[in-house]
């Protein structure tokens, strides 16, 4: 049964959480296939070897503010980690010292393992469920036994950045997953506040929320259940083939997440907006989660499936087609063919995710009344040219990337302030709040006060807006000010 999920009584559709994380110690692993030139684009598929994990899930708070999922969560979580053969540290009901602690203990050994292997041979998984908050812009998790719309909240609360992030060792060429089952709202829009950040992710990370800035996240009141989030991240990971990348595992992660609520919404008749998965990422390459049965089963993308030899053959120089492929219609058109010829492969996912982020970028392009040329630049460097690739997947990190490189003349590319505002604009019809921010900045100089106007208002409505000064300030020397 449920109730209205903002009611004081306890709640069916539960507010978890809070936002922005990362976490350190990155992995480097085996180049299985690379280009081999430097004009084509990168697609390095690396595999972590040793992998750590670190999950906390707070169920229980005060005025029956309660997560009941929350520890079904963490049991189920590290399940499927565990089966990919991470290191677990799981944690319940941690009270703000007991945080602390387990932060401090993890990146220790965090910091050891680096240094007893090969550089960047690490993988790092951080999971929190719990209530939390963002308050002008800064983002903070709340412990177990604290109430997080009352006063003390932020004094009791653990800041993401200072506490949190900075706590945790940081290396790139690797990957570090931080995964937030949590709200990103602010107990203070009752005042009129409504003040919530994007965030760009460090080198070497991938940070997956379990919505929007600015949106709840919602759990069933069961503790028999699991999270919409939390259940649709486990149940992909369940299904992967140790092929599809971990950043298209989640792209797929969140669109089961958000026809989970809604169906979730239809037997109730809810009308309040869905929630939907959001990502930041800055990977360089590829990455993929295996276990040694994996490794036996796949000793190679193709392997295992029902081709072999001269079909084999044809599978990976088709594959290999999609992945040089720059012009999204041409990138539609094979996908769509590869798909009917080899039903069921093993790259079936990355099938479906290319095709539906390519789609993305040709209604930006026509939006934006770009040419296609704007993908076929042949210079930049092999970070350059990997972020073309996933910009043209939909990818608004990469592209906003790609703006900047334009912009700073930097990645093997000139200074060319043109391409910039375009890779900025496909940024922000891609959902970056940043990016549209920067190009209403761009058009308020230029005197383009209605583009400056529109796009201020877009970044809102994504969830963005500059950081001040005064946020980094303590909430006592704002009184004084």
């Amino acid at each position: 049964m449920y109730e209205p999920p903002f009611c004081e009584s306890r709640r069916s559709l539960v507010i978890a959480g809070a936002a922005t994380l990362a976490l350190g110690t990155l992995s480097q692993a085996s180049n299985c296939f690379a280009q081999v030139q430097s004009a084509e684009p990168i697609q390095d598929i690396y595999v972590p070897r040793r992998k750590f994990a670190l999950l906390i899930g707070n169920r229980d708070y005060p005025d029956r503010k309660d997560i009941a999922p929350a520890h079904k969560n963490v049991r189920d979580l590290k399940d499927i980690l565990e089966y990919y053969e991470f290191k677990v540290r799981d944690y319940v009901d941690l009270d703000a010292m007991s945080m602390a602690r387990v932060l401090a203990e993890f990146g220790a050994e965090l910091r050891s393992a680096r240094e007893s292997v090969l550089p960047g041979s690490v993988a790092v998984v951080f999971y929190f469920c719990g209530h939390g908050f963002q308050s002008a812009g800064r983002n903070y998790l709340v412990p177990a036994g604290v109430d997080p719309s009352s006063e003390k909240a932020i004094a009791s609360s653990l800041r993401l950045n200072e506490d949190v992030l900075m706590a945790l060792p940081q290396r790139y060429p690797g990957v570090s997953i931080a995964l937030i089952d949590a709200c990103r709202t602010d107990p203070s829009i009752r005042r009129g506040v409504d003040e919530f950040n994007q965030i760009v992710a460090p080198e070497g990370m991938l940070l997956f929320f379990a919505t929007r800035a600015g949106r709840p996240a919602l759990a069933p009141i069961s503790p028999d259940r699991n999270t919409f989030f939390a259940g649709a991240l486990i149940d992909v990971l369940r299904e992967a083939n140790g092929v599809t990348p971990i950043d298209d595992l989640f792209r797929i992660a969140a669109i089961e997440c958000q026809t989970r609520v809604k169906a979730e919404f239809d037997k109730v008749k809810l009308t309040i907006p869905a929630q939907f998965p959001e990502s930041t990422g800055n990977l360089r390459g590829r990455f993929v989660i295996r276990n040694r049965q994996l490794e036996l089963n796949r000793g190679r993308p193709g392997k295992g499936s029902h081709w072999v030899g001269a079909d084999l053959l044809l599978l990976e120089k088709r594959w290999q087609a999609i992945l040089d492929t720059l012009r999204p219609t041409r990138l539609i058109r094979l996908c769509e063919q590869f798909e009917k010829d080899f039903p069921g492969s093993v790259y079936q996912q990355q099938i479906r995710v290319t095709i539906d982020g390519a789609r993305q970028v040709l209604e930006s392009q026509r939006s934006a009344g770009f040419s296609g040329d704007l993908f076929e630049d042949a210079t930049g460097d092999r970070d350059f040219r990997d972020d073309l690739t996933k910009a043209l997947r939909g990818d608004k990190d990469a592209a906003r990337r790609l703006s900047i490189a334009y912009k700073m003349g930097k990645s093997g590319v000139a200074a060319n302030a043109r391409r910039a505002e375009q890779w900025l604009r496909f940024s922000a019809e891609f959902g970056s709040g940043i990016a549209s921010w920067e190009l209403s900045e761009i058009y308020r100089q230029a005197g383009q006060t209605v583009d400056a106007a529109n796009f201020e208002k877009k970044s809102r409505d994504l969830g963005y807006r500059p950081i001040k000064l005064t946020d980094f300030l303590e909430p006592s020397l704002l009184r004084e000010l």
